[in-house]
C-alpha cells in the first residue's frame, strides 16, 4: 500500500550544484518536493574548484538575493585573469571580462545546500542513497538504502558521473572518448601563487591533458591534473603518479614548489564529458549537470553547467504539472533547451581539445602565437 506521506509531486536525487539549484528554482512551485542525498552536509567533493561568473548569472535568474549571498560568501578567490603554459615553458595572458571565483567545493555545495534548505515544502533526507529505481503506474517508485519506498511523478537525477537515474531509466553508458579522468590536491606555499589568476600548463610528456594550478588564496591553491580516459586506458597511465611527476621534474613548475606544503590528500575523479549528446530526459525524469554528462569537454569545468541545466530541469518540471503531462514526448523539451544553451560551446571546445590534443608542436605554436588579436580573442572563452 502506498501511504500518503512516500508520495511526492517530485524527488531530485543529489543535493550538489546541480540538486541544490533545483530545490532553489522550485521553492514558490507549491510543489510536494523531497531530496535524497547520498552524503551528510558539509561534505567535500574531489573539484577544480573553478566557478565561473555563469553560477552568480544562473543564481540572479532565480532569485537576485541568491547572488548577492553569493558575492558575500567566505572563503574565496576573485579570478579575473588565466595564464596558460606551453609545453616549451611560453606563456600567454588573459583576461576576463567578468570575475568568477575559485571557492572549495564543501564551502560552496553546503551554501547551496542550506539555502535550498529554507523551502518549507522541501523534505530533505541525508545519509540516504537510491538502491533501485523502476516504473510504476502512476510514475516512478524508488527504493532507498535505508528500506523505504517512495513515489513521485517526475524524478531530476542530479546523482553524479555514477547516477543510478541515468542507469536505470537513461542508460548512457561511459564513453572513454568522451570521458576523462582527473586528480587534485590542495596544496600550499607554491612559490609567485597570484590569487587572481588561473594557471594552467600543457605538459611536455603530459599530453593530452593538463596540469592547473587554482588559487583559493593567496597561500593555498587547488593543483590538479587531468587526461582523457581514453589516453589513460591505451597508455596505462597512473594519473597519481604523473602528477607527481609533473611537479617534481617539470621546468616552470618544479621550482614553485620547492617549500610547498601537500596538506589534503590527493583525490581522483571522473568527468562524463558533453563532447556527444545523450538521452538526458524520459519518461518521469530529467538528468542534470555530471548524470547528464554536461562537463565542458576542453577545460573539465561542470559546475556552471550543472546549476543551469538544474534550473532549466525545475522550470519543466513545473511546467509538466501545469500541464499534467510527464511523457517522454513532451519532456524531450528539456533535451532541446539544454544542448541549445550548451551545445556549440561543447562543439566548439571538443574540436579544440581534438585538434590540440597530444601535438605538442601545436599547442607550442598557439601559445606562441596567442597575441595574435583573433587568437587571444577566443581563450577567454576556453573557461569562461
Amino acid at each position: 500500500m502506498m501511504l500518503p506521506n512516500k508520495i511526492y509531486d517530485i524527488i531530485i536525487v543529489g543535493a550538489g550544484p546541480a540538486g541544490s539549484t533545483a530545490a532553489l528554482a522550485l521553492k514558490d512551485s507549491g510543489l510536494k518536493v523531497l531530496m535524497l542525498e547520498k552524503a551528510i552536509f558539509p561534505r567535500d567533493k574531489a573539484c577544480g574548484d573553478s566557478v565561473s561568473w555563469i553560477v552568480k548569472k544562473v543564481l540572479n535568474e532565480i532569485n537576485p538575493d541568491f547572488a548577492e549571498e553569493l558575492n558575500i560568501l567566505e572563503p574565496k578567490t576573485y579570478i579575473n585573469k588565466a595564464r596558460l603554459y606551453s609545453p616549451k615553458n611560453d606563456n600567454i595572458d588573459v583576461s576576463f571580462s567578468k570575475i568568477g571565483y575559485c571557492i572549495k567545493r564543501i564551502d560552496l555545495d553546503n551554501w547551496l545546500f542550506e539555502t535550498a534548505c529554507n523551502n518549507p515544502l522541501l523534505e530533505i533526507k541525508q545519509n540516504v542513497s537510491v538502491k533501485n529505481v523502476e516504473y510504476i503506474d502512476i510514475g516512478v517508485k524508488l527504493t532507498t538504502s535505508d528500506g523505504e519506498i517512495i513515489y513521485s511523478k517526475l524524478v531530476i537525477g542530479c546523482d553524479g558521473a555514477n547516477s543510478i537515474i541515468n542507469r536505470k531509466l537513461a542508460n548512457n553508458k561511459i564513453d572513454r572518448k568522451h570521458h576523462s579522468g582527473a586528480v587534485s590536491q590542495y596544496i600550499k606555499n607554491i612559490k609567485n601563487l597570484d590569487s587572481s589568476k588561473l594557471e594552467v600548463y600543457f605538459v611536455k610528456n603530459f599530453l593530452p591533458g593538463y596540469f592547473w594550478i587554482f588559487p583559493l588564496s593567496a597561500t593555498e591553491a587547488n593543483v590538479g591534473f587531468g587526461m582523457l580516459s581514453e589516453t589513460i586506458s591505451a597508455q596505462n597511465i597512473d594519473l597519481k603518479k604523473s602528477f607527481y611527476q609533473i611537479i617534481s621534474s617539470s621546468p616552470g613548475i618544479k621550482e614553485r614548489f620547492e617549500n610547498a606544503d601537500f596538506n589534503g590528500e590527493i583525490r581522483g575523479f571522473g568527468l562524463p564529458l558533453g563532447s556527444k549528446k545523450r538521452k538526458i530526459s524520459g519518461s518521469n525524469f530529467m538528468l542534470c549537470g555530471d548524470a547528464a554528462s554536461l562537463i565542458d569537454p576542453f577545460t573539465g569545468e561542470g559546475i556552471e553547467r550543472a546549476m543551469q541545466s538544474g534550473k532549466m530541469a525545475a522550470e519543466l518540471a513545473i511546467k509538466s504539472f501545469s500541464e499534467n503531462n510527464f511523457s517522454a514526448d513532451f519532456l524531450k523539451q528539456y533535451d532541446e533547451i539544454v544542448y541549445k544553451k550548451v551545445w556549440k560551446t561543447f562543439k566548439e571546445h571538443y574540436w579544440l581539445q581534438q585538434i590540440l590534443g597530444g601535438r605538442e608542436w601545436l599547442v607550442n605554436l598557439f601559445i606562441k602565437f596567442a597575441n595574435i588579436p583573433f587568437i587571444k580573442k577566443q581563450i577567454p572563452k576556453m573557461f569562461y
